[in-house]
């Protein structure tokens, strides 16, 4: 499925976030969290270090989810998976079936 979201929107809906004035609102997606001392306060995955940014950014460099995964271990599977359907809810982009 991830792999699915990634090659219909992957690029295009992480461009689209970047280049668009309203931000994602993280607050109700379960697999992030912020806290002021941890990483500057940046939106990271529950539990680690890594910056939501970072999947996005690898993704739109033409890494997988599986690779991203590997590279950054503490990060789990689910979790990537609620961000991204986390962002595609927030877009109004809907994965088709």
């Amino acid at each position: 499925m991830l792999r699915c979201l990634r090659h219909k929107v992957g690029n295009e809906h992480t461009m689209n976030q970047m280049t668009t004035s309203k931000p994602i609102d993280w607050t109700t997606c379960p697999a992030v969290e912020r806290q002021t001392g941890k990483v500057s306060g940046a939106w990271v995955f529950k539990g680690t270090r890594v910056p939501v940014r970072a999947l996005f950014e690898n993704l739109r460099d033409g890494a997988t989810v599986d690779e991203f995964l590997e590279w950054f271990q503490g990060v789990t599977h689910e979790q990537v998976e609620q961000v991204l359907e986390h962002e595609l809810n927030s877009l109004g982009i809907r994965q088709s079936t």
